[in-house]
């Protein structure tokens, strides 16, 4: 029988292996992206480790208020600068526009009305 594995609320959202995940694309700001301590390192195109480049810049509209200083990946508490990694700087892909994740992700989407449904996580 084929065990499959049930998301867990650590899983790590990663952009180029979740197509359902919409980025914002718009005009960047003068506002440095933000990453987590889960996603630290990460480039935030292409979810590489190596050669961080580039300050990643995200739009005004995705650092007012509440989401100031969150992860551009995640939504988590920012802690350290975001960086495109240096193949997607030589590709242009730093120019596409703010590289914030709007959405939550399918997988993200089902987790949470699987565990509303067995009322995991709720006071009774």
């Amino acid at each position: 029988s084929l065990n499959h594995a049930k998301p867990t609320n650590q899983s790590v959202i990663m952009a180029k292996h979740a197509p359902d995940l919409i980025m914002c694309r718009k005009q960047p700001g003068v506002a440095i992206g933000r990453l987590c301590a889960k996603h630290d390192g990460l480039c935030v195109i292409c979810d590489s480790y190596v050669r961080p480049t580039t300050l990643v810049r995200v739009c005004d509209e995705c650092n007012y208020g509440s989401y100031a200083g969150r992860c551009v990946i995640c939504g988590n508490k920012g802690e350290s600068d975001a960086y495109y990694c240096r193949e997607c700087v030589m590709l242009e892909k730093d120019r596409d526009g703010c590289p914030k994740i709007v959405n939550l992700g399918q997988a993200k989407t089902n987790f949470h009305y699987e565990r509303k449904k067995f009322n995991v996580g709720t006071k009774n």
